[in-house]
Formats: structure tokens, sequence, C-alpha cells
């Protein structure tokens, strides 16, 4: 299937690197413009100047996701950029692999504020350009999750509990928003090969015993999520609404 997303502007929260870039990336390959936002300035100007140099629409806004005010302004400078907003892929977000007894108070509420209220801060600043779609004029908001949220499993009990309180949002805003013709789902990866891999799995021995739970036989990367996401942003889902497809090559029974 051939996914065209041309003329459409789309926005990646958490786009500096990682799942987010490689989603950003791929919308853009489609033919979106993109604005992406992040907290690191310098690596998302980078890939500001990046995606610019191979030709594609992008638009770098600069946001501290646990700062409604600061999502707010970002969104404003994206609007003024782009007119509105079609696509919105609510994928900024923190892990940190602990036990409870390892979680004091300020870590859980470190990561509950940037994943979930970013989240709902994140809806909140774009819900606007939201409620002017229509079922001709489709729009797409996409939440990056966890099958932690599923499992209980990964990075601990306040990572997991930020996952699944992601998946409560996420329906919530598919209820609201649907009658607008604002498909909403989310994407609920397990282990994927970023940055944090090395750390969660540092020898060798380690990535073969994840690898042999895996039912498909390889590890996920993030140019597989960014496929389902730009599925997900396309015509061709428009009856998916508010679900969660978990992503992890069959390991979660």
């Amino acid at each position: 299937m051939n996914i065209s997303l041309k003329g459409k502007k789309a926005v990646i929260t958490g786009a500096a690197k990682g799942i987010g870039k490689s989603i950003a990336e791929k919308m853009a390959e489609s033919g979106a413009a993109v604005g992406i936002i992040d907290f690191d300035k310098n690596t998302g100007a980078e890939v500001e100047k990046e995606f610019r140099d191979k030709g594609y629409e992008c638009v770098f806004a600069s946001a501290d996701v646990s700062n409604y005010d600061s999502l707010v302004a970002a969104k404003n400078q994206l609007v003024e950029a782009f007119g509105n907003i079609d696509i919105l892929v609510i994928n900024a977000g923190v892990s940190r692999k602990l036990t409870i007894p390892e979680i004091d108070p300020a870590e859980w509420e470190r990561v509950l504020k940037i994943n979930l209220s970013g989240s709902f801060y994140t809806v909140k600043a774009f819900y606007d350009c939201f409620t002017t779609k229509t079922p001709e004029d489709e729009g797409r908001i996409i939440f990056i999750t966890s099958g932690s949220g599923i499992t209980g499993t990964g990075g601990g009990a306040h990572y997991a509990s930020s996952k699944s309180g992601q998946h409560g949002l996420m329906r919530t805003v598919s209820k609201e928003l649907g009658k607008y013709g604002v498909n909403v789902n989310a994407i609920a990866p397990r282990v994927i090969v970023t940055d944090l891999f090395d750390t969660l799995y540092p020898t060798e021995e380690s990535k073969q015993d994840l690898v042999a739970k895996i039912p498909i036989g390889r590890f996920g990367y993030p140019e597989d999520i960014a496929n389902l996401a730009c599925f997900l942003a396309a015509p061709e889902s428009s009856y998916i609404h508010g679900q969660i497809l978990l992503m992890d090559g069959g390991r979660t029974l």
C-alpha cells in the first residue's frame, strides 16, 4: 500500500530523536509538512535543518510538554506556519526502570507529569485544531504509549501507570472528537531499538534472552512504529478508532 499524506500538516512531540524523529521523517517522506516539538533546542534545530536539506517542509518548535503554556506557544507557532494541523502524534515521554522501593515521590511525579500530564496538555493545546475537522476533512491523533501500560512490566510502576493513563485519555479523546471526523488511536510498542536499548540490555546474552521471547525472531525498530503511524494517519485507516495497537512482534500473549 502506497500511503500518501500529501497536503497534510503533522505535528510530532519528542521528535528530535528516536521513535518521534522516525515518525516525523516517514510522514515527511509521505508528503506531509511536519512540525517537530522537542525540549532539546539544539537537536531539534539540527533535525529541522536535516529535514529541510532533504527537501521536506519542516518547522521546529521548542517546548516542554510538562508545561502547558509552553505547548500553547509551540502550537501557535506551528499554526502560524502551517495554517492548521491535521495530524497530531503524542510521542514525548521518559522512562527509567525502577522498582517500587526505588521510586521516590519526586520521581513518581516527574514521570507522571511528563508522560501523562504532558499528553493531556498536548491534547488540550491542540484541541481546537480538531474541532474544525469534518468527515470530509479528516483529522488524526495518535498516542505513542507502551505495552507496559497493558503488561505492567518494563519501566516500573510509575512508567506503566503513566502509559495506562494515556490509554484512558486516548479513549476519552476518541469519544469527544470522533463526531468531527477525527480518528484517535494508540500505538503501544514494547522494546524498540533506540538509544535506551543498550542501557536496558547491555550484554549480548541479555539481548539474546529477549529476542528468544519474540515469536517473529527480531527486535522492533523505530521505522516499524513509523510505518504504522503513517497508516493510522492516512485515509485508509478511517474505521480504526479508539484502539490500542500493541506492537511487539507477538511477544505479549
